[in-house]
């Protein structure tokens, strides 16, 4: 996610529209705000999760909690950096694409989104 971001914020400064970078331009400056705060915030549970791998108790739902927000924010910045690359981010002369395949499967190793969203509801209801 964090090679995604860095990217396309990257391209959004050298690429011109109006002779205008269109990093410019506020609405695709909310898109990557958006992206960066989808990043982090997945960021922050893996260190969650990770501080919880002593706490048997915890362990199960924080990994859960970690693995829904990586999937849901993989698949937003996977796809946000390839609409503000436009046509380019499928091409194989950009990572962007790779980048992206490779999110949607780790959003499918170990269990998907929605496995990882019902197991954690359930771990909190044992609580």
């Amino acid at each position: 996610m964090g090679a995604l971001l860095e990217t396309t914020r990257a391209y959004l400064e050298t690429r011109t529209q109006f002779d205008v970078p269109i990093g410019s331009f506020q609405v695709l400056q909310h898109r990557v705000v958006d992206m960066f705060m989808a990043y982090e915030l997945s960021r922050a549970l893996v260190y969650r999760a990770a501080a919880a791998a002593e706490d048997a108790a915890g362990r199960a739902a924080a990994a859960s909690a970690a693995k829904v927000q990586v999937g849901k924010a993989g698949r937003m910045i996977g796809q946000a950096a390839i609409q503000l690359h436009g046509g380019m981010g499928m091409t194989e002369e950009l990572a962007v694409g790779h980048h992206f395949k490779r999110l949607s499967m780790i959003g499918a190793l170990f269990g998907d989104t929605d496995h990882h969203l019902h197991r954690f509801a359930a771990l909190r209801r044992a609580y």
